[in-house]
C-alpha cells in the first residue's frame, strides 16, 4: 500500500503546510456603524479573501488542527476603522471566529476626533493577546493634523491623545511580554507625526513574518523586553 499524507514526519507535514501558506495579509474592515467597541468586530470584513486557506485547511479535521497555526502564525491580520469620534478597542472581539487564533494584528483608526478610553472601560484580557508575535497600532484624527502649526488647543490634543495610544500600546507591550514568546521590541515610528498620524509597533525578536514597514528614520525604541 502506498504511503498516505499523514505517514509523513509531523515536521515535514508543517513545513508543507508552510510553503503551501507563504506569508499573507488579511484585511478587515468595520463598518462604519459600528458601535461594539472591538478591535476584531463579528461583522468585520474581508476585503482580500485569500484562497490559499479555502481549501487546504477543510480537507480534514486533522489537518485544520495542524496547518491552522501555521497559517495564522504567517498572516497579517490589518484591521481599518474609520469613524467621526473615534475610540480605542474596549474589547477583542464579540465573536469574530478568527480572533482567537490571531498572531499579528495592525490596527488602523482614521476619525476626525478621538475619545477618551478610562481604564475601566477596557476589558481585553491578558490571556486573549499574551501569545501575539507583533502588534502595530495606527491612530490619526484629523484635529491632529495641524497640531506642530496651529492653536494651542490642537497641540493639546495631539499630545493628550499621543499619551493615551503610547499607554493603551503598552499595556500590549506588558501583556505580550508574559506569553513566553521571547523578547519583545517597542518602538514608535515618528516619521509621520507631522501629518497626525501615530504609530506604535511591539515586534518579538523570533517573529519570522516580515511585514511591511514605514521609515525607520524618527524610529524610537519605547520599551525592550
Amino acid at each position: 500500500m502506498a504511503p498516505t499524507f499523514f505517514d509523513l514526519p509531523l515536521e515535514i507535514r508543517l513545513d508543507i503546510y508552510s510553503l503551501v501558506f507563504g506569508c499573507g495579509k488579511a484585511m478587515l474592515e468595520t463598518r462604519v456603524e459600528d458601535d461594539s467597541c472591538c478591535m476584531v468586530p463579528r461583522h468585520g470584513t474581508i476585503q482580500n479573501p485569500s484562497p490559499r486557506s479555502s481549501q487546504l485547511l477543510r480537507v480534514s479535521r486533522t489537518i485544520l488542527l495542524e496547518a491552522r497555526p501555521i497559517f495564522y502564525a504567517n498572516t497579517v491580520f490589518h484591521i481599518r476603522s474609520q469613524a467621526f469620534a473615534g475610540t480605542l478597542p474596549r474589547r477583542l472581539t464579540d465573536g469574530h471566529p478568527c480572533a482567537p487564533h490571531i498572531k499579528h494584528v495592525v490596527w488602523q483608526l482614521d476619525c476626525d476626533m478621538l475619545k477618551h478610553l478610562y481604564a475601566e472601560e477596557l476589558q481585553i484580557g491578558v490571556p486573549e493577546i499574551s501569545d501575539w508575535s507583533s502588534f502595530e497600532i495606527r491612530c490619526c484624527a484629523d484635529n491632529w493634523r495641524d497640531s506642530f502649526l496651529g492653536e494651542w488647543c490642537d497641540r493639546e490634543a495631539f499630545l493628550k491623545g499621543r499619551a493615551q495610544v503610547v499607554d493603551y500600546a503598552r499595556m500590549f507591550h506588558d501583556a505580550m511580554s508574559g506569553g513566553g514568546g521571547g523578547s519583545l521590541t517597542f518602538v514608535e515610528d515618528r516619521s509621520q507625526l507631522g501629518s497626525g498620524r501615530i504609530i506604535l509597533r511591539i515586534v518579538g525578536a523570533r517573529s519570522s513574518l516580515k511585514q511591511q514597514r514605514s521609515s525607520r528614520n524618527g524610529a524610537v525604541v519605547i520599551a525592550s523586553s
